[in-house]
């Protein structure tokens, strides 16, 4: 952990301990106020109280603090469970708080993390590695891999790779099987373990057979491809996941009416290479979620005005955030209470204090998880761009945003010409490859913000944010330029094939259904005046 975030999270330790007695004196007062004047919705507020501090202080160092304030908790639930309170209760709650009194008293700060998480250095190359004995699978690899913009490299062996990983870090490996044995494996493992950064595994296998794809799993595989080997296919997925927007961190949004709580874990998942955002008022949560757009949920149970539970069911809901991971934090130990979060669409349950290797551990895998299935969800699957739905949905969002912050935005639809001519003179398997060169194109040209589509059939979006109209004509010529001198080969002989592009840009307070119909009309006209260019809608 670098000094920067070591201090930020001493000053969080510190600015706790330093507020710690008047939090306990907050319970003491809620106590008071409830001895002589019971009244239960009063009483659920005592209870979040110590709620609270249970789980804060087993995070901030004091965990048997955190263990005293749990026996009051676990207490206070059963007075709520039967809304009664006696004498004998009244009696066993203050002792309670003078234990816990006591502890806070005594004990001291551990102010050790037991887990540092190392930060999620951002990869600036796109160098590949890739170790394969059949010549022609590895050249087509090759080819494919320099075609979309990343260098790739072979070695012999196990052995030689690591030596280069340690000379320079690479994006991905692909490695295959064969050449992973029990001691190939344990390599690999440690291999990654002595690395500071994240470096995707993608493995070749021989055939259809379990034994391989065990191996594959064993060494700690992300996406695995059987031979014959789709070249096509493994490009894009690779792209995917380490090309297309390998800068962009997992996005976490973290719902806990406890500020402290919300600081300290927004700080180690910031550091572990994530963008976290902490709120403590559960009733914003849909404002945020239009505005932030995560990838996951970190929610607590126990809060003011909605529980955790409560949120999560209005949630599964609402259409849009039905896919959105959920993990619930609590300091509740009930596995029927955790059952039931589970059943109203919750992915995990995580007791506080949950400690720092734990948290980042769960809120990585399953946001990787949801990201791989929205990935096959939302993208076409001959061109491995997003799919119609997406690409709208991606521009609506895109819009709001350059909207809300008055920025510029275009949009591009982009036509193949001619098309159904290349489908009719060399048959439509060649009319895919057409399909798919023109998307690798787009893939491997564009900028990291831009975001594309297949719109359907031979039709493509483009959505450039930031691009005036001119940057978006400069952009999309530029692409028609290059995708036009790339020769195809079909029964032989060869051609090459053009394109015509109709863009739309952002003025005022229009809408997006408004902006594709004038993309659309400024196709038309492209095509009418001769293909082969790009033009500009014009209001006039």
């Amino acid at each position: 952990m670098n000094e920067k975030v070591q201090k930020k999270l001493n000053d969080l330790m510190k600015i706790y301990s330093k507020n710690l007695p008047d939090k306990i004196h907050k319970i003491e007062v809620f106590w008071e106020e409830q001895k002589n004047h019971w009244d239960l919705i009063q009483f659920q507020n005592f209870h979040r109280e110590v709620h609270s501090l249970c789980g804060s202080s087993g995070t901030y160092g004091y965990p048997d603090l955190s263990k005293a304030a749990r026996q009051l908790e676990i207490f206070l639930k059963t007075i709520i469970s039967k809304e009664l309170i006696n004498s004998e209760d009244k009696e066993l709650i203050s002792d309670y708080l003078n234990q816990i009194k006591i502890t806070a008293h005594h004990e001291k700060q551990k102010n050790e993390l037991l887990f540092q998480p190392q930060s999620i250095e951002q990869i600036e190359n796109r160098y590949i590695y890739i170790v394969e004995q059949d010549e022609v699978l590895l050249q087509q690899l090759k080819d494919s891999l320099k075609q979309t913009g990343f260098s790739p490299f072979s070695f012999q062996d196990i052995f030689t790779l690591q030596l280069a990983v340690k000379e320079k870090i690479p994006a991905a490996m692909i490695i295959d099987t064969r050449y992973l044995d029990s001691e190939g494996v344990q390599s690999l493992l440690e291999l990654q373990n002595q690395q500071s950064t994240l470096i995707q595994l993608f493995c070749i296998l021989p055939n259809a057979d379990l034994t391989p794809r065990l191996v594959a799993i064993r060494a700690g595989c992300d996406a695995f491809f059987q031979k014959p080997v789709d070249i096509y296919q493994i490009t894009q997925i690779i792209n995917h996941k380490c090309g297309a927007s390998p800068g962009q961190p997992y996005r976490i949004l973290i719902i806990d009416d406890s500020k402290s709580l919300g600081e300290y874990y927004s700080l180690i998942l910031n550091q572990a290479g994530m963008t976290a955002k902490a709120i403590t008022n559960p009733m914003s949560l849909l404002k945020e979620l239009d505005s932030f757009q995560p990838n996951l949920l970190l929610m607590d149970v126990y809060m003011p005005e909605c529980t955790g539970f409560e949120l999560a069911a209005v949630l599964r809901q609402e259409s849009n955030y039905t896919k959105i991971p959920i993990i619930f934090l609590s300091t509740e130990e009930d596995k029927d209470k955790k059952l039931f979060a589970i059943s109203l669409g919750g992915d995990d349950f995580l007791t506080k204090p949950v400690s720092p290797q734990h948290l980042v551990s769960a809120v990585r895998s399953r946001s990787k998880r949801a990201s791989i299935l929205n990935y096959y969800m939302s993208t076409d699957s001959l061109s491995g761009l997003l799919n119609h739905s997406s690409i709208l949905k991606q521009f609506e969002i895109q819009l709001a945003r350059a909207q809300l912050a008055n920025l510029p935005l275009s949009i591009a639809i982009i036509d193949i010409d001619h098309f159904k001519k290349v489908n009719d003179t060399y048959g439509h398997q060649v009319g895919d490859e057409v399909i798919k060169k023109l998307s690798s194109v787009l893939l491997s040209r564009l900028r990291n913000q831009d975001v594309v589509g297949r719109y359907g059939g031979e039709e493509f979006v483009l959505v450039l944010p930031g691009a005036t109209c001119e940057d978006a004509t400069k952009i999309t010529n530029n692409l028609r330029v290059q995708f036009s001198q790339y020769v195809f080969t079909a029964d032989n002989s060869e051609f090459s094939v053009t394109f015509s592009v109709g863009i739309s840009f952002l003025r005022e307070m229009i809408s997006a259904a408004e902006m594709i119909k004038q993309a659309d009309y400024a196709l038309y006209q492209a095509k009418n005046i001769g293909r082969n260019q790009v033009v500009a809608f014009q209001s006039n």
